[in-house]
């Protein structure tokens, strides 16, 4: 049986938990409405209007000026992401942190210990809302994918269990969106062959759905029939992007912020012991056309090699002579990290020593206990702490 656990507006919610007198209002992490910026979490008084993450602050504000407008501070979200996992932890030896607000706990065998799953939910979410004065959903089932569903369903601050008998039922009347990887795109395909919920999709012919989804009609038929993620670790890609202050043409500090944004980007994948053969670099102009570009490569996790790929991408783009508004990368592909050493690849073992210590060196001191010197320029235009430099979301990540 699992728990899926998450967070409710997880950045405004640590801001409110920071200032209680933020509660009950409507409030917007992501920048201010007068730089550039994305909304990166809005508390439901806001979204009541419309406002949802990922959507620019400028329009978040036309849609909600009355709302409060944070920028945001990564280390409190980092340190009560940290407070989260430590409680959840204490309720199962058997965590898996799919992102900084959420987890999927396996409760099996510590019924005798804590009750059944709900009464575990009930003492889980009582123990966060006590220490952490942060709310929280939780969605109980036997699969991390109905469990998942239910979480969602269960918003904002609910609980919902979906017993194995109830699970068509539950799911049946459901938007086809509730689904892993339904996103927009394949929602707005269904719905032009008026397949709108689960039941009507679980109805449809298979030729049909595979003219729409391709083979992965196969992977959601699994899901629903009770199939499940064949790992926990369901990461698909890791990505790290900034809007700039100002437009720019200024080639120093877009290959400084390529670097920088490459170098994050891999070390969450050493730490994910995860190495990945794909890299994009999406680059959106002053114009806002938004290009991403995409190369293959070895598998590796050394933003060395990374960066080299990156940067003849991007010398493709900058041919456009454009300036600048928002620069990004994202590493998918992913394998596991199980290489040993060869004395065929010489770079490969020097370049894992070299970034094995960079890491310990900063997971004890901070990002910006070292940093690559072509990342100096962009001390001259962004604020910096040990944690790294300070850019605009969606980089809160940095």
């Amino acid at each position: 049986m699992y728990l899926c656990i998450d967070l409710d507006a997880f950045f405004v919610s640590v801001e409110q938990a920071l200032d209680p007198s933020l509660a009950g209002k409507p409030v917007i992490v992501g920048g201010l409405p007068q730089e550039r910026g994305v909304v990166a979490s809005a508390s439901y008084e806001a979204r009541k209007f419309g406002v949802h993450s990922g959507m620019p602050t400028s329009l978040a504000y036309r849609l909600c000026p009355r709302a409060i407008f944070l920028r945001g501070n990564f280390q409190n979200y980092r340190l009560y992401s940290s407070r989260f996992h430590e409680i959840i932890c204490t309720y199962s030896p058997n965590v898996d942190m799919v992102s900084i607000d959420e987890a999927y706990i396996n409760v099996a065998g510590t019924q005798r210990l804590f009750g059944p799953p709900l009464e575990i939910a009930g003492k889980m979410k009582s123990d966060i809302k006590k220490i952490l004065n942060i709310p929280s959903s939780i969605g109980i089932a036997r699969t991390r994918v109905f469990s998942k569903v239910a979480c969602e369903q269960a918003k904002p601050g609910g609980t919902l269990a979906v017993p194995k008998k109830d699970e068509m039922a539950f799911l049946a009347p459901l938007g086809v969106n509730v689904l892993p990887g339904i996103g927009p795109k394949n929602a707005g395909i269904l719905k032009n062959l008026n397949i709108n919920t689960v039941e009507e999709l679980i109805r449809t012919p298979d030729w049909i759905l595979e003219t729409a989804l391709g083979s992965y009609y196969k992977i959601l038929k699994f899901f629903i029939q009770g199939g499940d993620y064949k790992c926990t670790d369901t990461m698909k890609s890791i990505s790290r992007e900034t809007t700039l202050d100002e437009d720019t043409m200024n080639q120093d500090l877009i290959y400084a912020l390529l670097y920088y944004l490459t170098e994050r980007a891999c070390s969450t994948l050493r730490k994910k012991r995860r190495l990945a053969k794909t890299l994009t670099v999406k680059t959106r102009f002053s114009d806002f056309k938004t290009v991403s570009r995409r190369s293959t490569m070895p598998a590796g996790n050394a933003q060395q090699v990374m960066f080299e790929t990156g940067a003849r991408i991007l010398a493709e783009t900058l041919k456009e002579k454009k300036r600048i508004r928002l620069i990004g990368v994202a590493l998918s592909g992913f394998e596991y990290d199980g290489l040993r050493s060869s004395m065929f690849m010489l770079r490969e073992e020097r370049l894992n020593r070299l970034n094995g210590a960079l890491d310990r060196v900063r997971g004890k001191f901070g990002f910006n206990s070292l940093f690559a010197a072509n990342t100096t320029v962009l001390k001259k235009h962004f604020g910096n702490n040990n944690d790294g430099y300070t850019l605009h979301t969606p980089s809160l990540s940095q």
